[in-house]
């Protein structure tokens, strides 16, 4: 079986395990994920394609993201990609 990476399911994917991977929760890969955000007023949008971008280069390219927050903290990040 073949997977589509050029998919949209597959990029979905591979944003979503990112997003929800604290770093240094996998070994082989220390570095691939983000540490938690929630209640981190320092956290931007540009780290976070910054980093991603060290992983998947060009093969997912992020275009935007929304940091929503809710009573003071982070509830929720939206991603966008192409």
């Amino acid at each position: 079986m073949k997977v589509d990476d050029t998919s949209d399911l597959y990029k979905a994917e591979q944003v979503r395990a990112f997003i929800s991977t604290h770093k240094g929760e996998r070994a082989l890969f220390p570095s691939f994920g983000i540490d938690d955000p929630t209640f981190d007023d320092g956290f931007s949008g540009n780290a976070l394609v910054s980093e991603f971008s060290q992983f998947y280069d060009t093969s997912v390219v992020i275009n935007h993201i929304d940091i929503i927050k809710k009573h003071g903290a982070i509830n929720n990040i939206e991603v966008n990609f192409i």
